[in-house]
C-alpha cells in the first residue's frame, strides 16, 4: 500500500508536468521521448510552402537537438488532402523538414517505442545526409537503452 500511494504520487507530479497533451497517443509519445532524454516542443508552430503558398502547421513534436526534425500524428478522423500520411510527408520532404508521420496505429505495434525510436534516427541520418553535412554529436552514444521492466510505452494514468 506504501508503494501504491508513492507511485500515485510521483504519477501526478509527473503528470503536473506534461504539456496538454491532446490524446493519449500524444502523451504515450511524450513520454517515450523524456524517456530517452530527448527535448522536445509539442505543437510548436512551423511555417510550410504548400500549394503556392505558406501554411501555418503545428506538428505534434518537434526536436530540436534533431534538426528540427518533427514527429507529426495525424489524428483519426482528420479531414482533407493535407490531413493524410503521404501527403504530409510529402509537403515536410519539399519544406526539407525531416519528418517521421504516425497515424495511431503505429503505436498500438508491439515494441512500437523502440520503432519509433529507430524512425527517428534514420530520418535524422537522412536528412544530415541530403543536407551535406554530419552531425558533430553521436547522441546515440550517449543514450542507454530503455529498460522494459521501467517502461511499458503505456500511460499508467487516463
Amino acid at each position: 500500500m506504501k508503494n501504491q500511494a508513492k507511485d500515485e504520487k510521483l504519477e501526478d507530479i509527473v503528470t503536473d508536468l506534461d504539456p496538454p497533451y491532446e490524446t493519449m497517443e500524444d502523451l504515450k509519445v511524450g513520454r517515450l521521448l523524456d524517456q530517452y532524454g530527448i527535448p522536445f516542443f509539442y505543437q510548436q508552430a512551423t511555417i510550410v510552402y504548400d500549394q503556392g503558398k505558406n501554411e501555418m502547421w503545428y506538428p505534434t513534436f518537434t526536436l530540436l537537438t534533431y534538426d528540427g526534425l518533427v514527429i507529426d500524428c495525424v489524428r483519426d478522423g482528420a479531414q482533407g488532402p493535407q490531413n493524410t500520411m503521404p501527403q504530409r510527408k510529402q509537403v515536410y520532404d519539399r519544406n526539407q523538414i525531416p519528418a517521421v508521420v504516425l497515424n495511431p496505429e503505429d503505436l498500438n505495434k508491439p515494441n512500437w517505442g523502440r520503432l519509433l525510436y529507430d524512425k527517428v534516427r534514420q530520418t535524422y541520418r537522412q536528412h544530415a545526409e541530403q543536407m551535406g553535412y554530419a552531425p558533430s554529436h553521436d547522441y546515440d552514444a550517449d543514450r542507454q537503452p530503455l529498460d522494459p521492466t521501467r517502461y511499458s510505452g503505456a500511460p499508467t494514468r487516463q
